[in-house]
C-alpha cells in the first residue's frame, strides 16, 4: 500500500454523470485504491472508460485496478445503506490499512453528506482528504445551455435540496425567502416533492409564468430536457414522465438556451440520429467480469447511455482435481499463455492448492495476452511477453527435446503463425463462473422499464441475468452476439430481437444502431 502505516479516506466528486468530467486528482486516486464505496449516481465512472486510457482499437480494455468496489445505492426507491452504516466502513477499512476512496455523484460537499463522512473520520482518529468534484447543480444546467447567473436577469443563485417537502419539521430551506427573491433556485433531488415545492413558490409569491427547466440525467447521454412554467411544472413532468436524478432550474435563466451545441432532446421529442444513432437509447449491458468492456464503450461512442452490471464473476476452478490437472497440463510445457488478471490469479491460487507456488513456473516463458495481465504478472514480480513476440521467442531458444509447447488456459489463441517448427497448443481450464450478487439499481430500473435495449455477449451473461433478476420486461428488445447466446436466450425464455450477421463487439453495437435506425424511421 506504497509505504502506509494507517489507511486512508478520499472524499471523491465524481462530477455531474459523464465521466469524463471527473477530475483528474480524482482518476489517480481511482487508479491505486484498495476499497471503492460508490454511491448509485457516482457509477457511472466506474462504467465508463477505463481508468488509466484508453487502450488502442482492439486491445482489452485496460482494467480499473483489483479494488474492492462497495456498491451503497443512495437511491430513494432501492435499498441502500443508511449513513451510519457508510460512515462505519469508511473508518473499519481505513483502520484495517487500506486506502478507501469514497466515490460520489457530483462534489461530495455539496448536498452529498460528505461533511458527515469527514466529520466520522475525523472523530474516528482517521485522515481523510477532500477531492472536490464538478457539481451538478452548476454542470447540469449548463449542458443543457442554461446559464444560472445572467448579468441581465440574475445575479445570485440558490442550491436547495429538495429531499424534504416544504413544512417538514426537518426542513432547514426559507421556501417563503426563495419565492420572494429574483435568484436562480437550482433544485436536486426535488422531483418527488415536485407539487409541494411549486405550491410553496406560488404561495409565497413566485409568479406563475416563472421559467422552469426540468435536466433528467443531465451529463449522460440519455439527458432530456422539459421546459415549462412554474404552474405547469408539476403537471408537465408527470406527463413527461420525468424520474430522478433531475435537477430543477427555476427563474428567468431557465428559459434560455446559450449552449454552443444543441441539448439533448426534450421529452417525447425524436432524438438526432446522424453519427450517434443512439442518443437517447438506454442500454443494459450484462458482464461476466469486473472491468469495464469493450462493448458498452463502443455503445456510448454511438451515443447510447450503457449501464453496464456483472452478473457472473469468474472463480479458480476448485477441487484437487483442478489442481493436479494443472500440474499434469504443465509437464513439458514450454510457454504459458494468460489472458488476464483473472486468469494470472487462478493461476496462482491452483498453485498453492497443489503445494507449491510460482516456482513451478521456472523455465517456462509468461505470455500476457493482454496489458491488464502484463500488470498482473509484473506485480507477482513475473516476467512476460506480449502476445505477438511469442512465436520470436519460442523460435529464438533451442528446442533439443522437440517442437515447443504452449499452454493455452486463456480464451485467447496463441496467435503463433507460421513457425520453422511444428506447434503444440494444449489448453486447460482455470476459472469457472459463478453468480454474482443482484444489484438493487438494476432490478429497480428494470422494473420501471428504463431500458431500453438488453445486449449479450455471452451465454454466461444470459444465463446471469436470467437467474438474478428473472423475466425481462415484454417490450424490452434484447440483442445476442451470436448464436450460442442467442441459444442461451431461447433456453432461459428470452426473445431474441437482435443477432449481427457476424458475432464481435462492433458488430453487435453496429446491429442494435442499425435496428433502432430502422424503428425510428417513419418509412420502415
Amino acid at each position: 500500500m506504497d509505504g502506509h502505516a494507517a489507511g486512508e479516506v478520499w472524499l471523491v466528486g465524481a462530477g455531474p454523470g459523464d465521466p469524463g468530467l471527473l477530475t483528474v486528482r480524482g482518476r489517480d486516486l481511482l487508479a491505486t485504491a484498495d476499497v471503492i464505496v460508490v454511491d448509485r449516481l457516482a457509477l457511472a465512472v466506474l462504467d465508463g472508460a477505463p481508468l488509466d486510457g484508453a487502450p488502442p482499437d482492439g486491445a482489452s480494455p485496460e482494467c480499473a485496478p483489483s479494488a474492492q468496489i462497495i456498491h451503497v445505492g443512495k437511491s430513494a426507491t432501492a435499498p441502500s445503506w443508511s449513513q451510519e452504516r457508510i460512515n462505519a466502513l469508511l473508518v473499519e477499512r481505513a483502520r484495517a490499512g487500506a486506502r478507501v476512496v469514497r466515490l460520489k455523484g457530483g462534489d461530495p460537499y455539496v448536498l452529498g453528506r460528505g461533511g458527515e463522512e469527514a466529520e466520522a473520520c475525523a472523530a474516528a482518529g482517521v485522515r481523510c482528504t477532500v477531492v472536490p468534484g464538478v457539481t451538478s447543480a452548476l454542470a447540469v444546467p449548463a449542458l443543457a445551455g442554461i446559464p444560472v447567473t445572467h448579468r441581465d436577469v440574475a445575479q445570485e443563485i440558490a442550491i436547495i435540496s429538495g429531499h424534504l417537502a416544504p413544512g417538514h419539521p426537518d426542513s432547514t430551506v426559507d421556501w417563503p425567502g426563495l419565492a420572494a427573491s429574483r435568484a436562480t433556485l437550482v433544485i436536486l433531488m426535488g422531483v418527488a416533492r415536485l407539487i409541494a415545492i411549486t405550491e410553496a413558490l406560488l404561495d409565497g409569491g413566485r409568479p406563475e409564468a416563472t421559467p422552469v427547466a426540468v435536466i433528467e440525467r443531465g451529463g449522460t447521454a440519455a439527458q432530456r430536457v422539459l421546459r415549462t412554467t412554474l404552474d405547469g411544472l408539476a403537471v408537465d413532468a408527470i406527463a413527461a414522465g420525468v424520474r430522478s436524478p433531475a435537477v430543477i432550474v427555476i427563474g428567468e435563466v431557465a428559459a434560455r438556451n446559450d449552449a454552443a451545441v444543441p441539448t439533448a432532446p426534450a421529452a417525447g421529442a425524436r432524438p438526432a440520429v446522424a453519427s450517434r444513432p443512439l442518443v437517447g437509447v438506454r442500454v443494459l449491458v450484462a458482464r461476466t467480469r469486473a472491468r469495464p468492456g469493450l462493448l458498452a464503450r463502443r455503445l456510448r461512442a454511438l451515443g447510447a447511455d450503457a449501464v453496464e452490471t456483472v452478473v457472473a464473476r469468474p472463480a479458480p476452478a476448485g477441487g484437487d482435481d483442478a489442481a493436479a490437472a494443472l500440474l499434469t497440463a504443465l509437464d513439458g510445457v514450454n510457454a504459458i499463455l494468460l489472458a488476464d488478471p483473472d486468469e494470472v490469479a487462478a493461476l496462482v491460487s491452483l498453485l498453492r492448492s497443489a503445494g507449491t507456488d510460482v516456482r513451478a513456473l521456472a523455465g517456462r516463458t509468461l505470455v500476457a495476452a493482454g496489458p491488464s495481465a502484463r500488470e498482473a504478472l509484473d506485480s507477482l514480480g513475473l516476467a512476460s511477453v506480449p502476445r505477438t513476440h511469442l512465436r520470436a521467442q519460442l523460435n529464438a531458444e533451442p528446442r533439443p527435446l522437440g517442437p515447443p509447447t504452449v499452454l493455452a488456459v486463456a480464451g485467447a489463441e496463441p496467435d503463433l503463425g507460421p513457425a520453422e517448427h511444428a506447434w503444440s497448443v494444449r489448453r486447460l481450464t482455470l476459472l469457472t463462473d459463478v453468480a454474482a450478487e443482484p444489484d438493487p439499481r438494476i432490478a429497480e430500473e428494470l422494473r420501471h422499464g428504463d431500458f431500453d435495449v438488453a445486449a449479450f455477449a455471452s451465454s454466461t451473461a444470459v444465463r446471469g441475468t436470467a437467474e438474478l433478476y428473472g423475466p425481462l420486461p415484454p417490450d424490452l428488445l434484447v440483442a445476442a452476439m451470436g448464436r450460442r447466446s442467442a441459444q442461451a436466450c431461447e433456453a432461459a425464455g428470452i426473445r431474441v430481437d437482435i443477432v449481427p450477421a457476424e458475432p464481435g463487439v462492433h458488430p453487435l453495437a453496429a446491429a442494435v444502431a442499425d435496428f433502432v435506425t430502422a424503428s425510428r424511421d417513419p418509412l420502415n
